[in-house]
């Protein structure tokens, strides 16, 4: 499989509507019970990052802390550890060092990518 710069745009459109569903669903889950521990936190994160990314969008460490409903102080530290455990890549962008930005890892999403296929698998309407 092609890495994310290489990936066809109807590939990327295909997992970016399926994440978009996962975030969709997660909403609806949070709705029913808000979990205060980090688990959601982490999912979160990882569907913020995946959308752009399958958007050819750049996201940045500072739009995820104001995107997601927890401190900047545990955000930053997931996100640390995220790019510590290889789940995603933290850069500088270019022209500017203050920006960091974030992509998944390409093994992480080849993961990703293969739960999103077997999910439109077992639930056809998905895909």
């Amino acid at each position: 499989m092609a890495n994310a710069r290489t990936q066809t745009k109807s590939e990327h459109t295909k997992y970016l509507e399926k994440v978009r569903w996962m975030q969709k669903s997660r909403g609806a889950q949070n709705a029913l019970y808000r979990n205060a521990g980090t688990q959601n936190l982490t999912w979160d994160v990882l569907f913020l990052i995946a959308e752009a990314q399958y958007a050819g969008q750049n996201l940045n460490v500072s739009d995820i802390c104001v995107s997601v409903a927890a401190s900047k102080s545990t955000t930053l530290k997931l996100i640390a550890q995220l790019a510590s455990d290889d789940v995603i890549i933290k850069r500088q962008k270019e022209n500017d060092s203050r920006t960091q930005l974030v992509t998944l890892n390409e093994t992480f999403r080849k993961r990703l990518e293969h739960h999103l296929d077997s999910l439109t698998a077992t639930y056809p309407g998905l895909g």
